[in-house]
């Protein structure tokens, strides 16, 4: 693999990022928080939803630029990429897509928009996106992989120009993700895979990957003075904007815009300030188990919810407010536990399995290399 060749550089990629971890770990608790306080709630108030699209949007800006950080500013290996990229997003989104087919199987009455469908679980598990007419929109049999969807769109886009440098490799990306989304806003296809990848939401994605192009050159760093004030105040002004306009839909281009003007700059600050936050154990655990909060999170509040309105009610005083802090703190740590006994043995296990088969590689090529010509 060919990377980038300031040695300052590489020692930087190689250590962990802790405020973008905080960040991961908000964005989860966000999408978390979203769903709990809609789901006990017959209405369904527009600035909850946009909590959970805020995360959304955060997840993907922090994909891109942990993308470009991972990879450095050089060509890179696509096929190690993408193993690498599979094996932490497929299997575990597998296990809940097999796990949520099997209850809507069996005891459908426990869910509100998941229906058990045999095509629908196929096209689930290979990434491909459908209209879902029980939940009227194009997401997968397990609603919360629409968002995977889309990585998975990413790291594949991105794999495919991995014989290029990081810079080129995001002009060609800018430029293509672009043309879609005016497509999709001038032309709306009329198939739910085109609508899906027309969408304006893959740009979250590009905003990401060159804040991390910015990172490995060295110019967030360098941030300084007014600037980290303009930055601060756009991003407030951005969140303001998000929560406040774009009509009646929870996903409005115009908030969009917003949110990503926010977690751009958020993202940006936090970055350069990296070395100055202090590290706090329980929020960096949160950040790493971000993907298992976010995958188990729904079941943890259906349950949750199930359980206090069975028992006492929606009549109840602070009912709502009740049910939102408990499906959060619960949500939370069934995710934390979920990503120390099942998530990092199963990461941990692909590395070993890597590092074996490098081992044999290197074997082989020695013996190969001392067999007579």
């Amino acid at each position: 693999m060919v990377t980038g060749s300031n040695p300052k550089i590489r020692q930087r990629m190689t250590s962990k990022i802790v405020t973008v971890q905080y960040l991961r770990g908000l964005a989860a608790l966000l999408v978390l928080a979203s769903h709990a306080l809609l789901y006990p709630l017959v209405s369904q108030p527009l600035v909850y939803g946009r909590l959970g699209w805020l995360g959304v949007i955060l997840f993907f800006v922090i994909s891109g630029f942990i993308m470009v950080t991972v990879t450095e500013s050089g060509r890179f290996d696509p096929i190690g990429f993408m193993r690498r990229r599979v094996q932490r997003i497929v299997p575990l989104y597998w296990a809940f897509t097999l796990v949520a087919a099997a209850l809507a199987l069996v005891a459908p009455q426990l869910f509100k928009t998941t229906v058990f469908d045999a095509q629908q679980l196929l096209l689930s598990l290979a990434f491909v996106p459908f209209h879902n007419a029980a939940s009227h929109g194009i997401h997968p049999l397990y609603k919360l992989g629409w968002t995977l969807n889309y990585e998975m769109f990413f790291y594949v886009s991105f794999a495919l120009l991995a014989m290029v440098t990081a810079r080129r490799r995001l002009l060609w990306l800018t430029m293509a993700y672009l043309a879609m989304a005016l497509i999709g806003q001038i032309w709306p296809p009329d198939s739910a895979f085109a609508q899906f990848y027309t969408s304006y939401m893959p740009l979250a994605f590009i905003a990401g990957a060159w804040l991390g192009l910015a990172h490995i050159e060295g110019r967030l760093g360098r941030i300084s003075g007014p600037l980290i004030g303009a930055i601060g105040v756009l991003a407030a002004m951005g969140l303001v904007e998000g929560f406040s306009w774009g009509g009646e839909a929870v996903e409005d281009i115009t908030a969009f815009a917003g949110f990503l003007v926010f977690a751009l700059g958020a993202v940006g600050l936090l970055v350069r300030f990296d070395n100055e936050v202090p590290r706090i154990a329980l929020m960096e655990w949160i950040g790493d188990a971000s993907y298992s909060i976010y995958l188990a999170h729904i079941f943890a509040v259906a349950m949750i919810a199930g359980i206090w309105l069975h028992f006492f009610g929606r009549g109840v005083p602070g009912a709502a407010l009740a049910i939102t802090a408990l499906s959060v703190v619960g949500g939370t740590g069934i995710g934390m536990v979920l990503y120390r006994k099942l998530e990092l043995p199963l990461l941990n296990w692909f590395r070993a399995r890597s590092v074996e088969q490098r081992a044999r590689l290197a074997a082989n090529a020695v013996d190969h290399g001392n067999q007579p010509v």
